[in-house]
């Protein structure tokens, strides 16, 4: 018996290597805005931002008010901190629980330097300052961590714990460290030493904390106060009231700035100035604001000399100066919503359909037509059924339904009892999965409904090319075993041998199971794209990421298998030459990918679509449907 031979790729989490392009437009972020960050620029010449989002977008905004789009991740963005010479930038990913990651990016080259995974969350993020560290706060007693900037490797620069603190700051020489704690501390450090040189118990519980003056001042917020400390002393100097106060961060500002919103629109724009390095002024309101409110209200900004950039919850972007008006001034968005986003495609023949919010298109590549079919009615995922399409909304008990555009009829095929989980066509068989715990069969001809497999931690179900059925789950649920095969006749279930701690994302050629596994201990954490057979009980490893990646994706379009394993680029598997390459990405990261006989899509994050040849690397172009129904390419 001849062995087949299987090429296996190894991917290293610890180092990411993208070859990828980023896009220039006027395009918001499509969630809010959760920092923003000045780029030092040493000639003084040029005003520009960093804006990150909590859609993992990092947007390089320049004086002419033209964004340069690139999304770094696919978990929210909550910090950022650019490096002093503005070619690099640290941002904090989380994904709000298990999953805090500090990265570093040299935004010249698109590329990540170096990413850190920490155990709790993180709580504040800034570089010293002739940028020789990166310095993280951590929710943990031990507070601040030192990170050596050039190689990501961590320093100890302190022999005392900080506990948690929300904000660091180093002196010029970075001999020197002050820092705050919501316990109520504001504590010096001999950077040199290790050791702590003064502590001051001050206000507890502070936010948005930042040091004026020469920091001689520190400012933060606490129920709707402004409390102005003397860092030198620890006493509280001054308090001010005002509604949802925004307090505007600033390279080594003299006097603080800040926004007050009395939630219907109207913003105020407010200095509080040093006087005699003792106390401070009474706030002069330096200009009043018209603009956004409720869901797309300020909540972050930062000053530049006199010009400051505001970030919305809606995503959008504002621009404006700190000198005085008697008149308020209109608060206009130097930011535009143009997009329609895609949710969701399938080839058809030698096109493609693409599911929006609103409507159903079919188009191609070599065509570049826009054919609008019909009404979307609030579905958000399709399968191409013949000619007809079955559309269906994951996550929700909405009805899976026929649409047949030609006529046009659409017919309700059923209704789910719970969460609808995934929706597969084999034929003139549908496979639902319901909960993570049910797995219906519906017949496209008799329109019959059937239960065909019931249990716990249930990811994902294909009908094999033995007409059976097989289900990827969880190991730690009975039986005990990762995959497993179903009779559908007998409801006979038979464990198979694949290993891992759970499966997913299964496909199915002939007598063959590809899929996802992943395998997670306290060690050592793998991902690993399979092939199974069955019959002969034989696993094949074809690619191998040395991390855990639990929303990968497989596409088989045989002999080719495609996987995002990694998240940031799609990889095209041959598995008849044992061939691999992979394909480079967009500014946005790909979700989701579809093949026809000539064309590669590639559908992203943002909404945007890929295209490609099947056997080369490069885009062809990347498309954004317009929200007019046009395409519009970079």
């Amino acid at each position: 018996m001849k062995k087949a031979l299987v090429s296996i790729l190894l991917i290293s989490a610890s180092v990411c290597s993208i070859s990828a392009q980023s896009h220039i437009s006027t395009q918001a972020h499509q969630e809010a805005v959760s920092a923003i960050a000045t780029v030092s620029d040493s000639a003084g010449l040029e005003k520009s931002y960093f804006s990150a989002g909590k859609d993992g977008f990092l947007v390089k905004w320049t004086d002419d008010n033209q964004g340069e789009h690139y999304q770094i991740s696919d978990l929210e963005i909550k910090l950022a901190a650019v490096a002093p010479g503005g070619d690099e930038i640290a941002v904090y990913e989380t994904d709000g629980g298990l999953v805090n990651r500090i990265s570093v990016w040299n935004w010249n080259t698109l590329s990540r330097k170096f990413a850190r995974r920490f155990s709790d969350s993180i709580t504040s993020l800034s570089y010293s300052e002739k940028g020789t560290y990166l310095i993280v706060g951590t929710a943990t007693v031990d507070g601040a961590v030192f990170i050596r900037a050039a190689n990501g490797t961590v320093v100890n620069k302190l022999s005392d714990n900080t506990g948690i603190v929300s904000m660091i700051q180093t002196s010029a020489t970075e001999k020197t460290a002050v820092m705050y704690s919501p316990a109520g501390n504001l504590s010096y450090y001999n950077l040199l030493t290790g050791k702590t040189k003064q502590r001051f118990s001050v206000e507890q519980g502070l936010e948005q904390p930042v040091m004026f003056s020469n920091s001689l001042f520190l400012a933060g917020v606490r129920d709707n106060i402004i409390y102005i400390i003397h860092a030198l002393t620890g006493k509280t100097i001054a308090t001010v009231k005002c509604e949802n106060p925004v307090l505007l961060n600033e390279k080594n500002p003299q006097n603080l700035h800040y926004l007050s919103n009395d939630g219907k629109g109207t913003y105020v724009l407010n200095m509080i100035e040093n006087v005699n390095n003792n106390s401070v002024s009474t706030p002069k309101i330096l200009k009043t604001l018209k603009g956004p409110r409720g869901n797309a209200a300020i909540v972050c900004g930062t000053k530049n000399g006199a010009e400051i950039m505001l970030g919305s919850k809606s995503g959008a972007l504002f621009k404006t100066t700190a000198f005085a008006e008697t008149e308020a001034v209109a608060l206009s968005a130097i930011t535009e919503n143009t997009y329609d986003k895609i949710l969701d495609m399938a080839p058809v023949g030698e096109d493609f359909y693409f599911l929006t919010r609103n409507a159903v298109f079919k188009s191609s590549y070599d065509t570049g037509m826009v054919d609008r079919k019909g009404d979307n009615p609030g579905q958000t995922q399709l399968i191409t059924y013949g000619n007809k399409l079955i559309l269906w909304s994951k996550g929700t008990r909405e009805p899976v339904q026929l649409f047949d555009y030609s006529v046009p009829e659409t017919t309700t095929l059923f209704t789910p009892k719970s969460t609808l989980q995934s929706v597969r066509l084999f034929g003139n068989t549908i496979i639902e999965m319901e909960s993570n715990s049910v797995v219906h069969r519906f017949d496209m001809d008799t329109r019959q409904l059937e239960e065909v497999y019931t249990g716990a931690g249930l990811q994902d179900a294909v009908i094999g090319g033995d007409g059976k059925l097989y289900v990827a789950k969880s190991y730690a649920t009975n039986p005990r075993s990762s995959l497993l095969c179903v009779d559908i006749t007998t409801r006979e279930t038979v464990p198979m041998n694949l290993g891992g701690n759970v499966a997913f994302a299964l496909n199915v050629y002939e007598n063959n199971i590809y899929g996802v596994s992943v395998q997670a201990d306290e060690d050592a954490k793998s991902t690993i794209v399979f092939k199974y057979n069955p019959v002969t009980k034989m696993k094949s490893t074809i690619l191998r990421l040395r991390d855990e990646d639990p929303e990968a994706f497989t596409y088989l379009h045989f002999p080719i298998l495609y996987t995002n394993i990694g998240k940031d680029n799609v990889r095209s598997c041959n598995l008849a030459q044992n061939k691999n390459f992979m394909f480079k990405r967009s500014a946005s990261i790909p979700v989701k990918v579809c093949q026809n006989a000539n064309r590669v899509v590639i559908l992203n994050k943002d909404g945007s679509i890929s295209w490609y040849n099947t056997d080369l690397s490069q885009v062809l172009a990347d498309w954004y449907l317009t929200r007019d129904g046009q395409w519009f390419e970079f």
